[in-house]
């Protein structure tokens, strides 16, 4: 399968909202609604909780994200395959995201991982590690000293990706908090 991976810019604003709107790619309707905002909360940046994800949350979660990408905050990488997105990976700078409860003491320059959103018919074909692959390479280029990222100890929930993937990919385990691994990858 030939994949496309594209950094996320206002350009391809119109491709990330069908993705999120119309996407068949949440395994519960717990999710459908949270436009990968949840790590981006802070009551003065977007006002209510985005981890409700009800039909009044979903509608303003998207215009929170749509606020967010639009100034630069929100940021990540969407796989394409044949001109659709199949998949998305929140990637930023660590600082801008207010809900990862791991340490932010670091002075060191960290790209953070908080999610990836795969297809339903097409995940297990090596997407995500197609992006975090992207993602490296693209820190790795903008000065960054490591990547971390924080999969769930038990594999529940991989929406973080799994700790295999990022093992696979270089990350060590460097601690564990809220029943995440902390995983890292030095550039």
């Amino acid at each position: 399968m030939k994949l496309e991976i594209k950094k996320m810019s206002i350009s391809l604003l119109d491709d990330w909202l069908e993705y999120f709107d119309n996407g068949d790619f949440f395994h519960s309707d717990t999710w459908a609604g949270c436009y990968c905002m949840g790590y981006h909360w802070k009551e003065e940046l977007v006002g209510k909780n985005p981890w409700d994800c009800t039909k009044t949350g979903a509608a303003y979660n998207r215009e929170c994200a749509v606020k967010l990408i639009k100034q630069g905050i929100m940021q990540g990488y969407m796989a394409y395959a044949d001109g659709k997105v199949v998949g998305w990976c929140n990637a930023n700078d660590k600082q801008a995201y207010y809900s990862v409860h791991m340490d932010f003491s670091c002075e060191k320059k960290v790209k953070s991982i908080v999610c990836f959103c795969i297809s339903p018919h097409f995940r297990g074909r090596g997407i995500a590690s197609q992006l975090l692959d992207k993602v490296c390479s693209d820190a790795f280029d903008d000065g960054y000293e490591y990547v971390e990222a924080y999969p769930f100890v038990e594999d529940d929930w991989v929406y973080h990706g799994t700790k295999s993937m990022y093992e696979k990919s270089g990350f060590e385990v460097c601690g564990e908090e809220s029943g995440c691994a902390i995983v890292r990858k030095y550039l």
